[in-house]
């Protein structure tokens, strides 16, 4: 019986058959549920990618911590995961570069059923972790590119203050002796990072939180097809020249003084008549009327053709010269006067509107340059419009004089040299006054300096180009308006003691300094004092409202200077000087300084940028931005998931 049990096999197949099931079980558990959990896990990871993309995002528009934790769960709950499953931080990147990054970790788990056979557990946790790293706050508005430079240096109890945009040095950044720097970025290119020493401070405006990151900094504008259009010009206005005295055929002189006249009138115009000293001249017809030289003199007051047309032309083989207390008015018409037009000893004259082509005077002004027009102290000159003037010869204005040239907005000017070099000087207390050029790409030009002295008016006209083969040039007090337009000035811009923006009295031309862009090519720049060497200076107690366009081709650009890396001119505000300045001041081979309690920016419109080989803040300056930066950035993109 006992081996009849042991040889009876019938009971081995049910528990061998039991053992098999429960690793068929197991094994299917480890397929279906394991595989199941490799899927959630990578879910998982996909939701901490973008939440933490998200998170830094928001970290960059806010600076705050924060927002970007709370975007970072917000993102999973909208994906269908509770809140709760993830955590987020900010915190150090992991790659060691110094850059900031928001970690997000996504924790879930997986019933277990078919796998409990194996196992005591009753679920299968999973676990995932992104980090997005934040590569810069935002693109830099207060930009220094020479690595071998001093960089971004603030000093001496002064102070930037850029709080929606990046400091950016190729160099080091420094804030020493009380001084401050305000912003949310600071990028840097340097060994040591950015230092604040002596009381000083490199920190974030309230509410948000600094990031520094070490890269190499980048020029915004490099390549940017405005500036490149914009200084290609230059080459076109260094190679002006004056325009020729016109050749006209020779006439008979005539003068005229209080009680008597003198000479011969052309064919078709009357003798002159006179009650006292007012005298009077009638032309019929259209000419032309080939005159000598003119003189009115000694309180005589001539009325030359005041009923005559537009179409009207008049030659003067020589000039025309009032003085003594005389003066002129005639109708409009076209002039060529080969010889200039001068005015002096308490006289006036006016004209009315037309086409003035006029050479060099045959005689020299008061300061020893032969312009065409020479209109001595105390005295005035006033041409209607709108006109077209050129003149070979220049404009002088002498002290306490006044010369206002053309009305409306159609008028043309083109300016050549006297003899010392001046295409349009506005001498101490006197006013020059250029009415509006808006009626072609190229209606001012200058071939030679234009200069404003003290307490001078200089008001320049609106137009889309102004070509300037020279310097401007304002001094003591003057005030010097820029009509709006692209100004593009061979040599430099020397502003001391001057007030800009504030227009002149009585006059009605453009919107002083507002949508304008200033190209210098420094091709000279001043040979001595503290200008010398600068491509724009500003100094003394100026006051500049100086506004880029905010449409057109320079939209955004304020100064564009020397673009060749063989020309280092810069720019200097020294002295008290301020400026509410609105874009871009582009100096990417010279340095920018501003020193002794001077001022940028300022108002709440006023978007600055300053781009120089290396910027300097000192001795109670400050300097304030309300951009949100220029171009792309040094670091190119904002945010990148970097685990």
């Amino acid at each position: 019986m006992r081996q009849r049990i042991l040889r009876d096999t019938r009971g081995t197949i049910l528990v061998l058959s039991a053992f098999l099931l429960a690793g068929v079980i197991g094994v299917s558990a480890l397929a279906v549920e394991f595989g199941l959990g490799l899927y959630r896990h990578i879910e998982d990871q996909r939701m901490a990618d973008i939440a933490a993309y998200s998170g830094a995002l928001a970290y960059n528009a806010t600076g705050a911590a924060g927002t970007a934790i709370g975007a970072a769960t917000n993102m999973v709950a909208l994906n269908g995961l509770p809140s709760s499953t993830a955590n987020a931080a900010l915190v150090s990147s992991p790659t060691g570069d110094g850059n900031q990054a928001i970690k997000v970790t996504v924790t879930t788990s997986e019933p277990l059923l078919l796998a409990r056979v194996l196992t005591t557990s009753t679920s299968l946790s999973e676990s995932a972790t992104a980090y997005a790293e934040m590569k810069s706050s935002s693109p830099g508005c207060i930009v220094a590119l020479n690595p071998a430079g001093t960089g971004i240096t603030v000093t001496s109890a002064s102070g930037i203050t850029a709080d929606n945009c990046a400091v950016e040095s190729d160099a080091t950044v420094a804030a020493n002796s009380a001084s401050n720097i305000t912003t949310i970025a600071v990028d840097y290119n340097s060994s040591s990072p950015p230092s604040a020493t002596s009381a000083s401070t490199i920190a974030a405006p309230a509410g948000k939180t600094l990031t520094e990151t070490k890269t190499v900094v980048t020029d915004p504008l490099a390549g940017n097809s405005a500036v490149a259009t914009a200084t290609a010009r230059l080459s076109t206005v260094e190679a002006l020249t004056s325009p020729a005295a016109p050749v006209v055929p020779s006439g008979a002189n005539l003068s005229f003084s209080s009680l008597s006249w003198s000479g011969s009138v052309p064919t078709g115009c009357n003798a002159p008549t006179n009650s006292g000293s007012n005298w009077t001249l009638t032309c019929t017809g259209g000419g032309p009327y080939d005159f000598g030289s003119l003189s009115v003199s000694s309180t005589a007051k001539l009325a030359f053709n005041t009923g005559g047309s537009a179409a009207t032309t008049y030659n003067f083989s020589g000039g025309i010269t009032v003085s003594s207390s005389a003066g002129l008015t005639t109708g409009p018409g076209t002039f060529n006067i080969a010889q200039g037009i001068t005015i002096a000893s308490a006289s006036s004259a006016t004209f009315g509107a037309g086409t003035f082509d006029i050479g060099p005077s045959a005689s020299a002004c008061s300061d020893g340059g032969d312009y065409s027009l020479c209109v001595e102290s105390s005295t005035s000159l006033v041409i209607g419009g709108p006109s077209s003037f050129t003149f070979g010869g220049g404009i002088y204005a002498g002290s306490s004089a006044t010369i206002e040239l053309g009305s409306g907005t159609t008028n043309t000017y083109a300016l050549g040299a006297s003899s010392n070099g001046n295409a349009a000087v506005a001498a101490s207390s006197s006013k020059l006054l250029f009415a509006d050029a808006t009626s072609g790409t190229t209606s001012f030009e200058a071939n030679g300096n234009i200069s404003a002295a003290s307490a001078a008016c200089l008001a320049l006209p609106d137009a889309s180009e102004h070509d300037i083969n020279g310097a401007i040039i304002a001094n003591s007090a003057s005030n010097t308006t820029l009509g709006s337009g692209i100004y593009t000035v061979a040599d430099y811009i020397d502003n001391e003691s001057a007030s800009g923006g504030g227009g002149c009295s009585g006059w009605s031309g453009g919107t002083a300094d507002t949508g304008v862009t200033l190209v210098l090519g420094a091709l000279a720049t001043p040979s001595s004092g503290t200008c010398s060497g600068e491509a724009l200076c500003v100094l003394s107690a100026s006051s500049e409202a100086l506004i880029a366009p905010t449409t057109g081709p320079t939209a955004g650009l304020a100064v564009i200077g020397p673009t060749s890396s063989s020309n280092t001119a810069g720019a200097l505000f020294e002295s008290a000087s301020s400026g509410s300045y609105s874009g871009a001041v582009y100096m990417p081979n010279g340095p920018i300084n501003v020193t002794s309690a001077s001022g940028l920016g300022g108002g709440s419109a006023a978007c600055l940028e300053l781009i120089g080989s290396e910027i300097t803040i000192t001795s109670a300056s400050a300097t304030g931005s309300t951009c949100t930066g220029l171009g792309s950035g040094s670091t190119g993109a904002t945010v990148a998931l970097v685990q």
